[in-house]
């Protein structure tokens, strides 16, 4: 049985053609299920597909269609995708109001004649197509264009000039077209410079943003200015020139700039500062988001390169002034090893900007802009300032991203030119006493009275022995005067009830003392403000932290203060911040993200914050970002770090941690890493001086336990590892993969990840007999039998979209579940996520849930599950042990089981690839849990695992 398709004007209807029809969601529960439903549910469940017609067929928008890949198309027998190239011609010229564009196909040197489109099926000499992206979406713009034929000038060259950048390299365009040359504008940097009166004055420079990935994961903002230098001095010359901001300027050699609506009103204030007196020109160089924010709506507002600063009483003694930001080059840094596989790195088209993001990095930004869209947010941005519209456009890039990254399909990254990584942009900062290359700074401590009292507070939950023991750990480093700790608890512990707990402590305290009222200050990832709040009304009493403030998405928009929304219309002294900086004090806490701080550090440093909590504050490892500086310059009395990974990637990774919360005591930057980089003995004694205490040294700086030690009553944990031999389609493969590896076909990185899904399944599953061609498959279908026969729950970790859609409908026909196996992975809201996670726990009976790693591997508590089946494995052990963590946790009743199925070729034997990963995490994760240690992988440990896999054992 096959679907039956019919086509809408909004997109493909899809039906199973049986009286009467079938409704959808019984579609994965019958034996004669088409391949494919799977591909189908997920579109549903992520809102690309509605269900119509009392619910027995799905209506998949065209834009949807276009995005499927080739392998989902023929899964779905639904046409090959249309192997035409564009051709796009003009008539008339583009200054003309009678301006149309045109398109049509070309394939192999001649014109496709007869051409019919809807959405995204092609008709061409009665054979059908798919159109794919960016195809379908270029199609779509021209027909937008020529249906609203507008007469504006600016209006017709800003739509060609999108259109032309989305054109394939092989896509054929008029002389006309291609000759007339528009760069599309939609951000600015400043240029400040002395006149020729020797006073501040700047330019904008017009461009747009990239971003690059250093191996430690952190995003390097570059400015891309889209004129050739020459072009600039003329856009310069013509900017100031003109009287107003004109939306289109001719630079020259046929050469025209197409600005954006949001920076034309951002650059109307840039040209009202230039036409000022020298006290307000520095002024607005003092304070440049100050006059440009004001003329943004929220979303626009992020895209300003450039961020006000200000010098004030209340800013930290670690603050040294305003000035700007300077990249720091850390020559005698290591750079940490790659951690993660290939495809190393891939773009995302955000607007007229492509970023580069790291593989690991497209799950997680496709997560926080689910959750931006769950709290109502225009968009996000990254840690050095990348604004990304929080949209479903972008959700759905993302997910496209993530497919590509499941299949191995995209290009790896190869530059490591350090140059290309600079962040070219100069905001002006809080400058800060850095104790990179020499010790500039240092805490005092004091010890603190009245003592603060042991004894929880304001609270309705009774915490643990283990959490009681935290609490007098975090009350004797505050009594003896200290600035701050590292609360480095293991996943499941409970370090965000700890901190809650210690932060009742200290207000109650605080007002039994008669203290000033300063608020404390709670900073997280995105992802994580909503179990903040929900932790804090589980646990606390009613008045909880008292009145907390939001300070992101719209929560922000509402503390804008009046000078901030009017721009430069106000007379405003420089350093003034943008929000209100009395409400944040009135506060009795703030919540908000880290990069919030960053860009408005100038509001967050001008209050004395009683107590600061950073929750995954590895956020803020790397020394030489903006960021870091921000949370250093911070006023904070006392600071919690909360992080389960205080170690990622490199070792120095926790330095800038320990220079937030006792600068000076471990030295410089420089000192620190040619310690501790590449040597576990110095690791070794860092750990112990880190957890060590006593009368010279008492409290220890770090309290880091794991759950197997310290929670009473907690099941036991038994992992399985399991051996299963491949089938002989599968050892023929992995064969295959190892030859051409050998002869050189294929790079290192991308043989070993074709390995990696070879040992997997060696081609892509459409049938339950296809389930015997794989050995993890087959297993993993033995051991849900046995749970199944207990009545017990089981989580499926496994990152391929493809073998998620296939085992949606494998697992529920195999064991007859009455409704559609549940999924988290990337492309699922926050919202639906927690519906879905309630209604695993409150299912009744055996059943099963499928996880992707990055995306279900934090956040979540699943405990009615008590069994973990690692089918594909993330490279990273502490990444698989946050997965198993789902379960293994306070409030498990049952022993826990976690299996891992190992396929090993026949031939090959302890040299095959599962079984090499295996040895290589485990050693991973034994040196991780002893010491300090990184437990990514290295480029070492990458060439080991070729080697250990192809070249050790010979056919």
């Amino acid at each position: 049985m096959h679907f039956r398709f019919d086509l809408l004007p909004e997109g493909l209807r899809v039906c199973l053609p049986a009286t009467p029809l079938v409704a959808v969601t019984e579609w994965t529960a019958l034996s004669t299920c088409p391949a494919g439903a799977g591909v189908l549910i997920r579109l549903r469940d992520e809102g690309e597909a509605e269900e119509v017609h009392d619910g027995q067929c799905l209506v998949v928008q065209w834009k949807s269609v276009a995005r499927l890949t080739p392998e989902e198309l023929r899964l779905l027998h639904l046409p090959d995708p249309a192997p035409f190239s564009i051709e796009i011609a003009s008539s008339g010229a583009l200054h003309h109001d009678d301006f149309e564009i045109h398109w049509g196909f070309v394939h192999q040197g001649r014109r496709i004649v007869g051409a019919r489109r809807i959405g995204a099926w092609l008709t061409v000499a009665k054979q059908n197509h798919v159109l794919q992206d960016p195809q379908f979406s270029i199609l779509e713009a021209v027909d937008d264009f020529d249906e609203t034929r507008s007469g504006n000038l600016e209006t017709r060259m800003l739509a060609w000039g999108q259109i032309a950048r989305m054109l394939p390299d092989d896509s054929i365009v008029d002389d006309h077209l291609r000759k007339t040359r528009i760069a599309v504008a939609s951000s600015f940097e400043i240029h400040p410079f002395l006149n020729s009166d020797n006073v501040p004055d700047f330019d904008p420079i017009i461009g747009n943003f990239e971003t690059q990935c250093d191996e430690t994961g952190e995003q390097i903002r570059e400015f891309a200015s889209v004129l050739p230098a020459a072009r600039h001095e003329a856009f310069a010359k013509r900017f100031r020139g003109l009287a107003g901001v004109k939306h289109r300027y001719a630079v020259g050699n046929g050469f025209y700039v197409v600005l954006t609506p949001n920076l034309c009103t951002a650059l109307r204030a840039v040209k009202r500062a230039q036409a000022g007196s020298t006290i307000e020109r520095k002024r607005f160089l003092q304070n440049v988001s100050g006059y440009i924010r004001g003329a943004l709506d929220e979303a626009a507002t992020e895209d300003v390169t450039v961020d006000s600063v200000f010098s004030d009483a209340e800013l930290s003694d670690r603050v040294k002034g305003v000035g700007i930001w300077t990249e720091k080059v850390l020559p005698w840094l290591q750079r940490a090893g790659q951690s993660w596989l290939p495809p190393s790195a891939i773009g995302l088209q955000v607007g007229n900007r492509t970023l580069e993001l790291e593989g690991e990095e497209v799950y997680l930004l496709l997560e926080r802009v689910q959750e931006a869209l769950d709290h109502g947010s225009d968009s996000i941005e990254t840690d050095n300032g990348i604004t990304i519209p929080a949209d479903e456009e972008t959700v759905r890039a993302l997910t496209t991203l993530v497919r590509e990254l499941q299949s191995g399909s995209s290009p790896s990254h190869s530059s490591d030119n350090e140059d290309n990584r600079r962040e070219k942009e100069a905001p002006q900062v809080l400058q800060i006493i850095d104790n990179i290359e020499d010790l500039g700074f240092r805490s005092d401590k004091s010890p603190r009275t009245p003592s603060l009292p042991i004894e929880p507070l304001n609270v309705s939950s009774i915490p643990l022995p283990h959490q009681y023991e935290c609490l007098h750990w975090l009350q004797e480093h505050w009594d003896s005067g200290s600035s701050g700790v590292l609360l480095a608890d293991d996943m499941g512990l409970g370090k965000t009830f700890e901190a809650l707990i210690f932060l009742t402590c200290i207000q109650t305290h605080a007002k039994a003392a008669g203290f000033i009222h300063r608020p404390v200050l709670i900073v997280a990832p995105t992802g994580l403000l909503r179990n903040w709040l929900a932790e804090q009304e589980l646990h606390l009493a009613a008045d909880g932290l008292g009145k907390i403030l939001e300070v992101h998405g719209p929560g922000l928009k509402k503390l804008r203060t009046e000078h901030a929304e009017a721009g430069n219309e106000l007379d405003q002294e420089a350093g003034l911040p943008k929000l209100d900086t009395e409400a944040l004090a009135r506060a009795d806490c703030v919540l908000t993200t880290y990069e919030t701080l960053r860009d408005y550090q100038h509001s967050f440093g001008r209050i004395r914050w009683r107590v600061g909590v950073f929750d995954e504050s590895q956020k803020f490892k790397n020394p030489a970002a903006r960021l870091t500086d921000a949370v250093l310059a911070m006023n904070i009395e006392f600071t919690v770090l909360l992080t389960g990974t205080p170690v990622e990637n490199r070792p120095a990774d926790i330095w800038s941690m320990l220079d937030r919360i006792e600068p000076g005591r471990f030295g410089t930057l420089k000192e620190f890493s040619k310690q501790y980089e590449e040597n576990d003995g110095a690791l070794q004694g860092l750990h112990t001086r880190l957890t060590q205490s006593g009368p010279s040294v008492a409290p220890a700086l770090m309290l880091r336990r794991l759950k197997e030690d310290h929670v009473q009553g907690l099941p036991k944990k038994h992992v399985h590892p399991i051996k299963v031999m491949m089938s002989q389609v599968q050892a023929d493969a992995y064969t295959t993969t190892v030859r051409k590896g050998r002869l050189g076909a294929t790079p290192m990185l991308q043989t070993l990840q074709k390995l990696r899904r070879v040992s997997l399944c060696p081609y892509p599953p459409t049938r339950i007999d296809d389930i015997e061609m794989s050995a993890r498959l087959a297993e993993t279908v033995e051991i849900l039998k046995k749970i199944a026969r207990r009545g017990e729950k089981a989580l499926l970790f496994v990152e391929f979209l493809d073998i998620q859609d296939f085992l949606i409908v494998a697992l529920r026909r195999l064991f007859d579940l009455e409704e559609d196996i549940l999924v988290i992975n990337g492309t699922v809201t926050g919202r639906i996520r927690k519906a879905r996670v309630d209604t695993f726990q409150q299912r009744p009976g055996f059943d099963v849930m499928i996880l992707s790693p990055r995306a279900g591997g934090v956040g979540l508590t699943l405990t009615a599950a008590n069994h973990v089946i690692h089918l594909s494995r993330w490279w990273n052990p502490a990444v698989e042990d946050q997965c198993t963590d789902r379960v293994y946790r306070i409030g498990q009743p049952k022993p826990v089981h976690v299996y891992l199925p190992l396929a090993f070729h026949p031939a090959f034997k302890e040299y095959s690839f599962d079984l090499r990963l295996n040895h290589l995490m485990e050693r991973k994760r034994s040196r991780n849990r002893q010491v300090l240690a990184p437990s990514n992988f290295t480029a070492t440990n990458l060439q080991d695992l070729y080697r250990n896999t192809l070249e050790v054992i010979q056919d």
